[in-house]
């Protein structure tokens, strides 16, 4: 893995959110390549080989939250010991809503989860927060997404359905299987991206890297700084990080990366180059030990959501 292996996945994105839509071209070797300056042969190979090797674990479809009445956040969790961590793992794996779990090495975790208001966010805190012992967890970020104007249609779901089960099927093979031409399923599946009501992204699993260390780099600013720092930073790294964000809780930094290295030892030098960037008080590395996802919960949500749109169409 490399620079432009770096800059694929990242004119992808990995993110099954945004605040702005996503191209449903996104994921196109064309797009990819006019974004990278690659040949797109060279970007199909550099594709094949990180889908080989476990890099890149295949590919997810997820709608806009909204349209589920959902909302998500993650937090992070930290544990007494690391023995405390991977005793509470499989009670935790069982909370209904949970969208992703990142589990570092050492005693930290994030919970990335879904919940229809706060307070049942709140009793799913409460429920992390005795799995991890007592300790508070803190808010990592926020599953932001673009806010929803429409419901969307039986159609519509069946689509998104389809897509679930096959991440990377195009308009006519996902004809038959909905019931309508492939120029039908073109134009809802246009509109679905341009509005921001679907999310097509490859599934990043770090910890398949092999040969390499894949890791959040948490930056803490000092006091004052305004947001030149991030900017500098983004160019600092910009031949080794996939992707960037503010996380939501200062004291797990002001800014954070997903970066990536060939050795521990370049892990080092990457932290300590972050804090030679005017501002920086001090950088973190948090190395991941595995980085799960559960779609059981997310596939019967929309099944119920596309059963009340079908209901709701035959009683109009």
């Amino acid at each position: 893995m490399d620079a432009l292996d770096v800059g694929i996945i990242r004119a992808m994105g990995i993110r099954p959110y945004e605040r702005a839509p996503k191209p449903l071209d996104a994921l196109q070797p064309p797009r990819i390549a006019k974004v990278t300056g690659a040949s797109v042969n060279t970007v199909k190979e550099r594709i094949a080989r990180m889908t080989e090797a476990g890099i890149i674990g295949g590919y997810h479809a997820v709608p806009n939250l909204r349209h589920l009445g959902l909302h998500g956040k993650a937090f992070y969790l930290h544990f007494a010991t690391d023995d405390a961590k991977d005793a509470a793992l499989p009670g935790i794996e069982k909370l209904e809503g949970l969208l992703e779990f990142h589990d570092f090495l050492g005693r930290g975790a994030c919970a990335d989860f879904a919940f229809h208001d706060d307070a049942e966010m709140r009793r799913k805190l409460a429920f992390l927060t005795a799995e991890a012992s007592g300790a508070p967890p803190l808010r990592f970020y926020d599953r932001e997404m673009p806010p929803v104007e429409r419901a969307l249609t039986p159609l519509d779901w069946r689509i998104v359905q389809a897509l679930r089960a096959d991440p990377r099927a195009g308009p006519a093979e996902l004809a038959p299987r909905v019931g309508v031409s492939a120029r039908t399923v073109k134009r809802h599946l246009t509109r679905m991206a341009a509005e921001g009501s679907a999310f097509l992204v490859p599934i990043l699993d770090p910890s398949k890297a092999d040969g390499l260390f894949i890791f959040e780099l948490l930056v803490y600013l000092r006091e004052g700084t305004g947001p030149r720092p991030m900017n500098d930073l983004r160019r600092a790294f910009d031949a080794e990080h996939v992707y960037a964000y503010v996380p939501a809780s200062a004291e797990l930094g002001h800014f954070d990366m997903l970066l990536f290295a060939r050795t521990s030892r370049e892990v080092e030098a990457l932290r300590q180059r972050a804090e030679r960037v005017d501002s920086v008080e001090r950088a973190e590395a948090w190395l991941f030990r595995a980085f799960l996802s559960f779609p059981a919960w997310l596939d019967q949500a929309i099944e119920r959501a596309a059963a009340s749109a079908t209901l709701g169409a035959r009683a109009g």
